[in-house]
């Protein structure tokens, strides 16, 4: 697993143009779901407990429009153009339209991106695997994920706030994520993967909105290294009970 911390302005110059569309690169003025299929991946899901707070829903699509708010403004609400048009429309200043679209301070660093590539033993069958095969494990390794960001928002993820950041509390609403599915690495073979973009925006008790702490923001691959690996095989596992091999002919053989 890779771990990055989103800035501002990598949203625009890598994310926008590169990950969103498999690691390729976007053709220049080319729209987001037009260019994800030419590249042959699926739309980006959002994912999370926060999602309801910003009127967003679990595996709804996300937009260019959403991700250069929360992850390119510096942190300001996925339907900021939508709520500063209709506070415009009902006679505020635009001053005031502006902060309405805010989700707290602006941040500079606006998330982190996990990068989330299932085991060797686990990618290669899938890679060679029969379509059922790749079924159950794409299935099994987008719940893995799940499971980690769950691991996330009740263990790791704390809001620091007041004089010295003396208060502390995790998100009680959970967090929110952008996930884009990958199926090749920049080399084009065949690997299984998923970026995470997680936004460090939450909900303090009061419902004021603050930003996940530097304890979160940075890399922690210790602690994180166990739960993946052992939550993804406890999924695959689940899901098939009795696992099939991998046949370059395209048919699974049982163990």
């Amino acid at each position: 697993m890779d771990i990055r911390v989103v800035r501002a302005g990598q949203m625009y110059r890598y994310y926008l143009r590169e990950t969103v569309v498999g690691d390729g690169r976007r053709p220049a003025r080319t729209p987001l779901r037009e260019a994800q299929e030419q590249a042959g991946v699926p739309v980006g899901r959002w994912m999370g407990r926060g999602l309801a707070v910003l009127g967003l829903t679990p595996a709804q699509e996300v937009t260019e429009a959403q991700l250069r708010n929360l992850f390119g403004e510096r942190g300001r609400h996925p339907y900021t153009d939508r709520i500063e048009a209709d506070r415009l429309a009902k006679g505020d200043s635009p001053k005031k339209a502006f902060k309405a679209g805010a989700l707290g301070r602006q941040v500079t660093v606006t998330g982190v991106d996990f990068v989330f590539r299932p085991q060797p033993t686990i990618y290669l069958l899938w890679a060679l695997g029969d379509e059922e095969t790749r079924r159950v494990i794409e299935a099994a390794h987008e719940r893995a994920i799940e499971r980690v960001l769950e691991w996330i928002e009740d263990e790791v993820a704390v809001i620091r706030y007041g004089k010295d950041g003396i208060y502390r509390v995790r998100p009680p609403g959970g967090l929110v994520a952008a996930r884009f599915r990958h199926y090749e690495a920049r080399s084009g073979r065949p690997l299984l993967h998923d970026h995470l973009l997680l936004s460090v925006k939450g909900q303090r008790l009061d419902g004021k909105w603050g930003s996940v702490g530097s304890r979160f923001r940075c890399p922690f691959p210790r602690a994180m290294s166990p739960v993946w690996p052992l939550s993804e095989m406890f999924q695959v596992n689940g899901l098939r009970p009795v696992p099939t091999t991998a046949d370059p002919r395209g048919k699974g053989t049982r163990m």
